[in-house]
């Protein structure tokens, strides 16, 4: 009976905790909107793979027409000849069979060029391009032709016949070649999590900090010290921040051994024969690197500075806990969210991603892809000025009595007369 009696009231003590039912509206909506955002990028990827392919015939010998009229009919009639790649906007991917393609075919390896239209980057679009997934139907028709070309020999001979691929992606306006694509956007997408990672922990930790010794009242004696209150905020903050980067140091190399040990177990599985893939491997620049360092500076200063407004406002560790977990849930959903719709180039999305800097990183391989940083660094700007938005209202914060009472959310009964 006692314990049932300590339970109810501890039930009830969370249920009727204001934190606790904002938790419990906001978190059903974002990931509402979460599945949402996921489905829509889904959905354009689908759409663009049963498109209709381009076709330019640049050789134009026996091979290649015999080659294309395959690859039509290995995609159920999906494929027009075109005259240039300025017809991409009416298809789903342009391939180009370069002169020399017949030549080539009987003597080695030969290549296409292939134009790919995205409106926008994410981890779907460049992982579901039309080329890859065609690669198979490319080897098919090549080995179809070169076998009618030859009437005395069947497909089986040309088993080990390939079609080399030179992926090309059309991105506001820009050719794009799909290794420097594909190596930033990974790079992005990482970083994005990383940054959402390091900053659901530094909010957290500062957080705790604040609420713990507010309620074990060692926040009396510690403000009593001779010792300003913005630098006790500060030294929260950093310390946050250090704890923060120590536990995703863990985290992230616990993570590199793991898929460190899956890759070498990899490499002794049998490859899919006939397919070959075209290489990603680039070289991401010093400038990304150093924005990247900067990106994850001001989350988690922002984080920090967060953490300690919440912790310096509720009344309890308890409260603290509800409020901190869902902001960290949306911190790591909109990691999330971006790997499956990408982030558009255009103001509002740049304002949007420096004030919630998890999607930075991604925003910042979208602009060192292109060549462009000025949307990357309008969410700089913005980024910047809410850290210092935050520190006003974190200094603030504990300059007041609240830091000692707590903001009291529910309303306080008074006695009779």
């Amino acid at each position: 009976m006692v314990f049932r009696s300590l339970l109810k009231r501890e039930v009830k003590a969370i249920v009727k905790n204001p934190g606790f039912l904002v938790a419990l509206l906001l978190i059903p909506l974002f990931y509402v909107s979460l599945g949402s955002f996921m489905n829509t990028g889904i959905r354009s990827v689908v759409t663009q793979n049963t498109g209709v392919i381009g076709v330019v015939d640049e050789d134009n010998t026996t091979l290649s027409r015999a080659f294309v009229a395959y690859l039509n009919n290995t995609l159920n009639g999906r494929v027009r000849l075109v005259t240039g790649v300025s017809e991409l906007p009416g298809f789903s991917t342009i391939v180009v069979v370069p002169r020399g393609f017949g030549s080539e075919a009987l003597n080695s390896t030969p290549r296409l060029v292939t134009y790919t239209p995205l409106g926008s980057l994410s981890l779907t679009s460049i992982g579901s391009l039309p080329p890859l997934l065609l690669q198979g139907s490319f080897n098919e028709a090549l080995r179809y032709a070169l076998a009618a070309l030859r009437s005395n020999t069947t497909i089986n001979f040309y088993s080990n016949a390939t079609v080399g691929l030179d992926i090309k992606i059309v991105y506001e306006g820009r050719v794009l070649d799909y290794g420097r694509v594909s190596t930033d956007m990974g790079f992005g997408i990482a970083s994005t999590f990383v940054v959402a990672i390091l900053m659901s922990f530094t909010m957290g930790f500062a957080t705790q900090a604040s609420a713990v010794e507010k309620a074990e009242k060692a926040f009396e004696l510690l403000l009593s010290q001779p010792v300003r209150r913005v630098y006790i905020a500060l030294a929260k903050i950093v310390a946050s921040i250090v704890a923060a980067v120590i536990m995703g140091a863990v985290l992230f190399g616990s993570l590199f051994v793991s898929l460190f040990s899956m890759s070498l177990s990899s490499q002794l599985t049998p490859q899919a024969a006939g397919v070959s893939y075209p290489a990603t491997s680039q070289v991401i620049d010093l400038n990304t690197i150093l924005f990247m360092l900067v990106t994850a500076v001001l989350g988690t200063l922002l984080s920090g500075g967060l953490g300690v407004v919440i912790g310096g406002l509720v009344s309890d560790e308890r409260t603290a806990g509800i409020i901190v977990t869902p902001l960290t849930m949306v911190m790591l959903g909109l990691a999330i969210i971006v790997q499956f719709t990408g982030l558009g180039l255009n103001m509002p999305t740049s304002v949007v991603s420096g004030l919630t800097v998890a999607p930075m990183p991604l925003l910042l391989s979208l602009s060192s892809t292109i060549g462009d940083y000025t949307y990357f660094y309008v969410a700089l700007a913005s980024s910047l000025a809410e850290v210092v938005a935050v520190y006003v209202l974190a200094f603030k914060v504990y300059n007041s009595e609240f830091v000692v009472t707590g903001l009291q959310l529910r309303g306080r009964v008074r006695g009779g007369s």
